[in-house]
């Protein structure tokens, strides 16, 4: 009896012990210790850490599985996911994060209502947070996820609430490890945009691996869809539930699969989100231009935008790093990899020619230069023109998305180079700029966003109604039009006076009852941000056509360039704004210098004639200088006796 009782226990004992033995164990990967890439043979988890690998046969040679592989899960058991979501590319949504150095803005596009409004989680001017015109954390990802990375907003799914959300069926969108670390040629980031556009959240990253397929579409489901009961689909035939398909070939033996992630992730990657391609008249096709000169020497993006575990990203400029803690990372940058400090008190990697870097003489180069102007303002982005060129981005304009078309007009008008003086560095740079447009509520003086939502619900049929046959040939939105949407708005703007900002003007009804415009409201200044790359070679940098006359003439377009104001809005003559006025410089001090340029040439010759005449003089007096000492010299020598010799 004793003995079958301890039977007993030892049953019921592995029965409560076998699933933890079973399970396989959390590997937290150790810290790097050698320059050889991993290899990556690991099981795949879901969600929910069961194991994908016991995968249903089918007779097509697939395998069939009913949930997604989940990259937390997966990566998670060698990596501390926490830890990375704090990262750069997932933490703006944390007030406790400093917002940092402005950067590229996702834009919030609607056509119907002309708004162009620029939308990041960050605190950066001129730019909104989502909350602001009434997004949802919901509502973000559907905008933006063709080109977000996951996590942040994709999991923080209280950080916006929104009754009309659909994560109980959507699931999270995870950090998609894969979208930057992965050197896969199957991996495939227009498919995670599809899967998002479908509201397959939790489904996306393994769709986009190219370790599954993924059929179906959550957008198809009812609002009351429990996966638990299928039954509750009979009464909406169109419904489609989201289903897994593995590549059996994908998997060996064990259930394992390999990943292919090199050491350094490749560009290809980094492009994806980051690639910007010049548009307009005369500009060459994408095939025909050249990429960043770095990238062309065989470097990497992660070589200078380098990062540990917690995937805080070095972004390269000057001042973000405190050379007095971290003097190695603080050179990764264009001065600190190129000049350095010329200084070994940090180590060697604060001299220049850090990793072959060729160290710049910038013979004939007043030092003033410098100290006034970023590396990037003669290095960087397209060749300057008498009019600011055109620009899409991957963020902003969906590149690299496949089924979107890119018309050079696609909106927003985002221009480049635009030279400004950066506020964080005191030094002029090149930055790529665009004018919002918006429908706001003016108090005292102060503009704000309207609901993005709410606008579209309150004015974009009257907007549209009020577009004549003959505006056909019109781009954006005409006079009547501004002035339809403005008085839809009334009942909206409580509190206020209802407003449209567009191609850096205000519009709003004036007392007399017709559309007044203004200039200069600080709602309606351009947001901006820099713009660092693609990096020309040395030999077409400003300064090497023309030398000096690059920047100081009467036509530079480093001072004297345009730059439209553009907008949704065909109200009046657009805004043009000067290069100089973004600098805050003076165009008479700028063409008075300009003017010394000119007759520069000719003052170098005839400086060159008389310092080479006032040099022969010298060496001429020079001569007769010596021809007197000489005969000073004579004349003080010992003279003989004429006895001659005894």
């Amino acid at each position: 009896m004793r003995t079958a009782l301890r039977l007993a226990a030892a049953a019921v004992l592995l029965a409560m012990v076998a699933p933890a033995l079973c399970a396989a164990p959390a590997i937290k990967a150790a810290k790097e210790n050698s320059r050889s890439a991993t290899v990556h043979r690991i099981p795949l988890y879901d969600d929910l850490d069961q194991p994908v690998a016991a995968l249903n046969e089918r007779s097509d040679g697939q395998a069939g599985a009913a949930e997604p592989f989940s990259l937390r899960t997966t990566c998670g058991k060698c990596h501390d996911y926490d830890v990375i979501r704090g990262g750069w590319h997932f933490n703006a949504a944390d007030p406790k994060v400093e917002p940092g150095r402005p950067a590229q803005p996702w834009v919030l596009v609607d056509r119907a209502t002309g708004t162009w409004l620029p939308i990041t989680s960050r605190v950066w001017p001129h730019a909104y947070r989502p909350e602001d015109v009434g997004l949802s954390a919901w509502q973000f990802i559907q905008d933006f996820g063709h080109h977000f990375p996951g996590g942040g907003l994709g999991e923080d799914r209280l950080a916006i609430p929104d009754v009309q959300s659909r994560w109980f069926i959507s699931g999270n969108l995870e950090i998609n490890c894969q979208g930057c670390h992965s050197a896969d040629p199957a991996q495939d980031q227009s498919e995670w945009a599809t899967q998002i556009a479908r509201q397959n959240l939790r489904w996306a990253g393994a769709a986009a691996s190219g370790l599954a397929l993924v059929e179906g579409a959550v957008a198809t489901l009812p609002d009351t869809y429990n996966p638990m009961t299928p039954e509750t689909l009979l009464d909406f035939p169109e419904a489609v539930p989201p289903k897994v398909l593995y590549d059996k070939s994908k998997f060996d033996p064990k259930g394992n699969v390999v990943l292919a992630i090199p050491k350094v992730p490749v560009a290809d990657r980094c492009y994806y989100c980051h690639t910007n391609r010049p548009v307009g008249r005369g500009v060459p096709d994408l095939w025909a231009t050249d990429q960043d000169v770095h990238l062309a020497a065989g470097m990497k993006c992660a070589d200078c935008h380098r990062n540990a575990l917690d995937h805080k990203i070095r972004r390269g400029y000057e001042g973000e790093i405190d050379p007095a803690t971290e003097p190695a990372l603080a050179a990764l940058s264009c001065h600190g990899c190129h000049l350095g400090e010329q200084s070994a008190a940090g180590g060697p990697n604060t001299l220049g020619g850090r990793l072959g870097a060729p160290v710049p003489k910038h013979v004939g180069l007043p030092p003033v230069h410098l100290e006034r102007l970023s590396c990037t303002a003669c290095h960087s982005g397209p060749w300057p023109g008498k009019r600011a060129g055109r620009v899409q981005t991957g963020r902003i304009h969906g590149l690299g998305v496949r089924g979107l078309n890119h018309p050079a007009d696609q909106p927003p008008i985002v221009a480049e180079p635009v030279f400004v003086v950066e506020p964080w560095s005191g030094k002029t740079a090149p930055q790529r700029m665009m004018w919002p447009a918006f429908w706001g509520c003016m108090a005292d003086g102060k503009v704000t966003p309207l609901p993005v939502q709410a606008v579209t619900e309150a004015a974009a049929d009257a907007i549209r109604k009020a577009r004549k046959p003959e505006d056909a040939k019109t781009p954006g939105l005409t006079a009547d039009q501004v002035m339809a949407g403005l008085g839809a708005l009334r009942d909206l703007a409580k509190g206020g006076a209802p407003v449209y900002i567009a191609g850096g003007r205000l519009y709003r009804i004036s007392d007399e009852g017709t559309l007044a415009s203004e200039d200069g409201n600080e709602a309606a200044a351009p947001y901006s941000w820099p713009l660092a790359h693609d990096v020309r070679p040395a030999t077409q940098s400003l300064g090497v056509s023309r030398n000096c006359s690059d920047c100081h003439s009467d036509d530079s377009p480093f001072f004297f360039g345009e730059v439209e104001a553009a907008g949704p809005a065909a109200v009046g003559e657009p805004v043009v704004v000067k290069m100089y006025e973004f600098q805050a410089r003076d165009p008479a001090t700028l063409h008075a210098w300009a003017l010394s340029y000119q007759g520069r040439p000719v003052f170098k010759i005839v400086g060159y004639a008389a310092a080479a005449v006032l040099a022969a003089l010298l060496i001429l007096y020079l001569f007769y200088g010596l021809a007197a000492i000489t005969r000073w010299m004579a004349g003080k020598a010992p003279r003989g006796t004429g006895g001659g010799l005894p």
